[in-house]
């Protein structure tokens, strides 16, 4: 009789278990959304650099920048370039226009 006993006790366990095992479902397939849109996301930035660098160069955005530069007065651009102005601009305008990218493809 304890055999019986046993036997429907293990039954429910097993159905008292299920919400656990979807919830443990839940949880791996949330974390496998979150890792590939992250992985996706990594690929996307990467794609979208090369564009911004290709529009980048379209626009000459960097010759122009460089005739600017050399009108500035000789020691405003002595003070400029040690404080390395010229390399924070060119990360800016690369990151804004980067974003801008993304912005407009996805």
């Amino acid at each position: 009789m304890e055999f019986i006993a046993d036997f429907f006790n293990a039954i429910w366990a097993f159905f008292e278990s299920i919400p656990a095992l979807i919830d443990d479902w839940m949880v791996k397939a949330g974390a496998w959304i979150v890792i590939a849109s992250t992985k996706a996301k990594i690929a996307f930035i990467g794609y979208s650099w090369e564009v911004a660098q290709e529009v980048l160069s379209q626009l000459n955005v960097s010759d122009t920048i460089e005739t600017y530069w050399g009108q500035l007065d000789s020691q405003v651009l002595g003070v400029a370039t040690y404080l390395k102005l010229p390399e924070a601009f060119n990360m800016i305008i690369n990151a804004r226009v980067t974003r801008y990218v993304m912005d407009v493809i996805g």
